[in-house]
């Protein structure tokens, strides 16, 4: 399991100051932006999957490929819904471990317009991410809002989860270029002791409709989850976007073909 988001704090310039407002507003119209810009999108996705034992070290890989649909849109007013599937399945059997993970590409989310009040943030000041610039804020839930960006299902029940972590948004163009999440604190009616996610985002061009769309490009998962630990890689690749585009052409009806001569 990697260090708490709390444990270790990247080094930040200690003399460049960091005003919230001025960061987390134009986050936040970049990831606007995005779910109007997207709606929907596909990938190739790669799961490398691994079992850690009590010795801390990872047994034999399970390794699956699927084709990706994730479609983003708003179901009413405050809230977005985020649909997947996997090669045509929402919950593929295939999942290794029978532990699905969904919902990892839409992580930037929390700082969409309906969402970020549910997190207390702090800017932290100005780090680098990959040799590049890069804002650092601290997230994590609100005790006075109820949790409703991540939960876990078993059965039929779900289990809203309180998170906590840390975002790089880009100084010069505001895109959320790196999270790290740990959990908030344990939820024990699942078992659920630690989980710790690293995401990382690229820039994708759809040259067709001259965009260019900040996506997942990884997403690695730590988990601690009914005495078992587990470490699970995604990866992205070939993205394709899809735009419902309706069009309506009305013509004058046709006049019915001449019979043909009686012989």
């Amino acid at each position: 399991m990697p260090p708490d988001i709390d444990d270790v704090v990247p080094p930040v310039s200690p003399d460049v100051p960091c005003t919230l407002p001025d960061v987390l507003k134009p986050a936040s119209e970049r990831v606007k932006e995005l779910v109007s810009n997207l709606e929907q999108f596909t990938a190739i996705e790669k799961i490398e999957h691994a079992q850690i034992n009590s010795e801390g070290e990872p047994g034999r890989a399970q390794v699956v490929a699927y084709k990706y649909l994730v479609s983003i849109y708003e179901i009413r007013p405050g809230y977005l819904t985020v649909e997947e599937t996997r090669d045509g399945q929402e919950a593929p059997l295939t999942f290794p471990k029978q532990l699905a993970t969904r919902g990892l590409a839409a992580f930037a989310l929390i700082f969409h317009p309906f969402y970020v009040d549910d997190f207390a943030m702090t800017c932290e000041g100005l780090g680098q991410w990959r040799g590049a610039p890069a804002w650092l804020v601290r997230f994590a839930q609100r005790s006075d809002r109820l949790p409703r960006f991540r939960t876990y299902q078993v059965g039929t029940r779900r289990f809203p989860v309180k998170i906590k972590g840390r975002a790089w948004v880009a100084a010069n163009s505001h895109q959320v270029l790196r999270l790290e999440v740990d959990l908030l604190e344990p939820l024990p009616e699942i078992k659920l002791q630690s989980e710790h996610l690293d995401i990382e985002y690229r820039p994708v061009d759809f040259p067709r409709r001259k965009l260019q769309l900040w996506l997942p490009e990884s997403a690695e998962l730590y988990l601690d989850f009914r005495g078992s630990r587990h470490f699970r890689r995604h990866s992205f690749s070939e993205f394709l976007r899809f735009a419902v585009d309706l069009r309506q052409q009305i013509h004058d009806p046709r006049e019915p073909p001449e019979p043909p001569p009686a012989k």
